[in-house]
């Protein structure tokens, strides 16, 4: 029996779809909106975030498609109890002109099934975060550490 949970966040953003896709595609980018994260590298598909604790997360980046705007990733390594672990961005015209929403569907394997739904909340709450400061710096140009 597998223990896979999936954990969905969604925002709405004051800008065109092909605005917040040109910040989302920017792997680079993240360093500014997501927050923690000090230095971003990218080589190849696999990104990587140094996070201000001195942790890094390594994700593969696969299936980018600029077309639907969206992308997946899977954690190479993260600092979460879980066995795997990954997602996938999508953005998409919002329901009011000139607003965009995007979502981020979660998947992961705790490593302890008892504390999936704990994990759960607290991949939702990052997660929920983590697009909040997108929604910040794609409308406001402020990133994750201007206060």
């Amino acid at each position: 029996m597998s223990s896979v949970r999936t954990v969905t966040n969604r925002v709405e953003i004051k800008a065109s779809p092909d605005e917040v896709w040109a910040v989302l595609s920017d792997l680079s980018s993240t360093r500014h909106w997501l927050p923690g994260t000090v230095d971003t590298q990218v080589d190849g598909d696999v990104r990587v975030c140094r996070m201000a604790d001195g942790q890094e997360i390594h994700e593969r980046i696969s299936d980018v498609d600029p077309g639907t705007r969206s992308y997946r990733f899977e954690h190479l390594r993260a600092a979460l109890p879980v066995r795997s672990s990954g997602g996938a961005f999508a953005v998409a015209a919002g329901q009011e002109p000139g607003e965009t929403t995007v979502s981020l569907t979660t998947e992961f394997e705790p490593l302890d099934p008892t504390s999936a739904d704990q994990l759960a909340g607290l991949i939702q709450g990052a997660f929920g975060q983590a697009l909040q400061s997108l929604r910040r710096y794609v409308e406001d140009h402020a990133s994750w550490d201007q206060v």
